[in-house]
């Protein structure tokens, strides 16, 4: 749909939109309170999609309310349950929660094109998205956090209607988190170490406010001075003992371009293979050198390095040769994998180990 069906005319719906500054912040409970607030107003109102996360608070709040069943959509052979657009339209309700603003259906449909034709039915409609997913930032956003581009929801399509910014002091979101509120229990670790970093937290708050004020190149200039024309490396180490050989082979490279060193530990979310004293020595390592040290928490060591190679727009990236070509033909090459993701970014594979 044409971004301008999000904006206020006589005949078109109202969009509110829940913008939170990182995921567990208060977005759809906010969003619920005030849904309730109109239903007391005597406005009919309607859940059109809720994610509730398990979270007892929200799903309270979502009890007076009618729900909208979810379509079937049949994909892979499995079926997924999405937003049904149709069902929601034979109600007529004057308002209608509509969760997560930056989904893709597993059919393609993406929500704010859905929210946009409920728009244009004269439908108020109250929705919720992280800044991490405003299309101007989400580039900027990844580079702060080192998650990676997140999906992007049109700038403008929110702009139109009316924002509330949902933001909590950093400290209270990481009790929150450490308390289970907001991921699982085998989560929680990673969360507060990677992604809900006091500074990333920080940082996503104002950009946020940055958003809203229309300041972000001001506000953010810095980033591009820190980094300047710098090129960037990359060395990708696994608790193996060919990490050191990595990072000895990266910090060469480094010298030779000039460019800044950064170390990446990838912790797979299997917990498997950890070495805490060898990742200890890794880590001084790094200092030794001069380079940052990140470990993030993924699923594929492969898209997780070219995830951080594309946010920190690295030139290479140096990872240990896998001797196993029973491996390779199982799960594919990391360096190949790294080059598809990541094809503007050179990948060398460093063979042999170092004490």
């Amino acid at each position: 749909m044409d971004d301008s069906s999000a904006d206020s005319s006589p005949n078109l719906g109202r969009l509110v939109t829940l913008l939170g500054t990182a995921p567990g912040v208060g977005k759809t409970y906010r969003m619920l309170t005030e849904a309730r607030r109109r239903a007391e107003a005597d406005e009919k109102v309607l859940i059109g999609w809720l994610e509730r996360h398990d979270r007892e608070a929200t799903g309270d709040q979502a009890l007076p309310f009618t729900v909208v069943g979810p379509r079937p959509v049949s994909y892979h052979g499995s079926i997924f349950e999405e937003f049904d657009v149709a069902g929601v339209l034979a109600q007529q309700p004057d308002v209608v929660v509509v969760d997560e603003l930056a989904h893709t259906s597993v059919d393609g449909r993406k929500r704010h094109d859905e929210v946009g034709v409920l728009l244009t039915a004269g439908i108020d409609v109250m929705t919720t998205v992280n800044v991490a997913n405003l299309m101007s930032v989400r580039d900027l956003a990844a580079r702060i956090t080192g998650a990676g581009a997140l999906e992007g929801v049109p700038d403008k399509f929110v702009r139109a209607g009316k924002v509330v910014l949902v933001d909590i002091p950093a400290e209270a979101l990481r009790r929150r988190i450490a308390s289970g509120q907001v991921y699982s229990a085998d989560r929680v670790g990673g969360a507060l170490a990677n992604y809900f970093r006091p500074s990333n937290l920080a940082a996503l708050s104002e950009l946020a406010n940055a958003w809203l004020d229309g300041t972000v190149e001001e506000t953010f200039s810095f980033l591009d001075r820190a980094a300047g024309d710098r090129p960037k490396v990359i060395a990708g180490v696994s608790s193996s003992s060919r990490g050191a050989a990595v990072i000895q082979h990266a910090a060469v490279l480094a010298g030779d371009d000039n460019a800044d060193l950064l170390v990446v530990h990838v912790a797979l979310d299997d917990g498997l293979g950890r070495h805490e004293g060898r990742l200890d020595h890794y880590r001084q390592m790094a200092d030794d050198v001069g380079a940052r040290y990140r470990e993030i928490r993924g699923s594929n060591a492969a898209d997780s390095l070219a995830a951080v190679a594309i946010s920190e727009r690295a030139k290479r990236v140096v990872i240990a040769a896998h001797g196993s070509r029973f491996i390779k033909l199982l799960r594919g090459s990391i360096a190949s994998r790294i080059r598809r993701r990541a094809p503007s970014v050179e990948v060398y594979e460093v063979k042999g180990s170092s004490p």
